[in-house]
C-alpha cells in the first residue's frame, strides 16, 4: 500500500469503509471540519475524497456489500445513503434516537446503529418502503464496543449431520 503524502489521519483511531474496491476514510470522527481520502486498491493510489462525499460524512459510516455507503449524521439523527452519480447524500430516515450514534454496520438489507448508552441497537430495514425501524436492547450490564453483522449459519452446509 502506497503511503499517504499527508499523514493527517493520525489524530485519532479511525475506520476505513470498503466501497467499490476502494477504502474511504476521514481524519476525524463526528460532525466537524475534516479531510477525506480514498485509497484505490487496484491502482494503489490515494486521492482526495470528493466534495459531496466528504460534506455528508458527519458520523459513523458503513457500506452494504461494498456497494452502497451509509452514514449517520450523529448530530441531527439522520441516516443517509450516498449517491455516487450525483456526489451527494440522500436522507433514508430521521429519528431522534440516531443522535449520538457511535457505530454502524450494514448487511442483508439492514443498517444497524449502536447509539448512546441507553438506546440500544437501532435496526433499519433500508430495503422496505418506507424504511422500518426497531430496537434491539443491549443486555443489562453490558455495553457495545463494536458492531458487526455476521452471516446466518442456517444454510445446509452449516447444519449438523443427522444421526440415525
Amino acid at each position: 500500500m502506497r503511503s499517504l503524502r499527508d499523514s493527517k489521519l493520525c489524530r485519532e483511531a479511525i475506520d476505513a469503509v470498503g466501497w467499490r474496491g476502494k477504502l474511504c476514510m476521514v481524519n476525524v470522527k463526528g460532525d466537524c471540519a475534516k479531510q477525506g481520502f480514498v485509497y484505490d486498491v487496484d491502482s494503489d493510489e490515494w486521492v482526495a475524497m470528493t466534495e459531496g462525499m466528504l460534506g455528508g460524512w458527519k458520523g459513523p459510516a458503513t457500506s452494504m456489500d461494498e456497494e452502497t455507503l451509509y452514514v449517520v449524521d450523529e448530530s441531527r439523527g439522520i441516516l443517509k445513503r450516498y449517491n455516487n452519480d450525483r456526489d451527494d447524500w440522500s436522507e433514508v430516515m430521521e429519528d431522534k434516537r440516531l443522535k449520538g450514534a457511535e457505530y454502524v454496520a450494514a448487511g442483508g438489507g439492514k443498517v444497524c446503529v449502536a447509539c448512546e448508552k441507553d438506546v440500544g441497537i437501532l435496526v433499519v430495514d433500508v430495503m422496505a418502503t418506507p424504511p422500518r425501524l426497531w430496537v434491539v436492547e443491549t443486555p443489562a450490564g453490558h455495553e457495545i464496543l463494536v458492531l458487526h453483522i455476521m452471516p446466518r449459519m442456517c444454510l445446509p452446509e452449516f447444519q449438523l449431520p443427522e444421526t440415525v
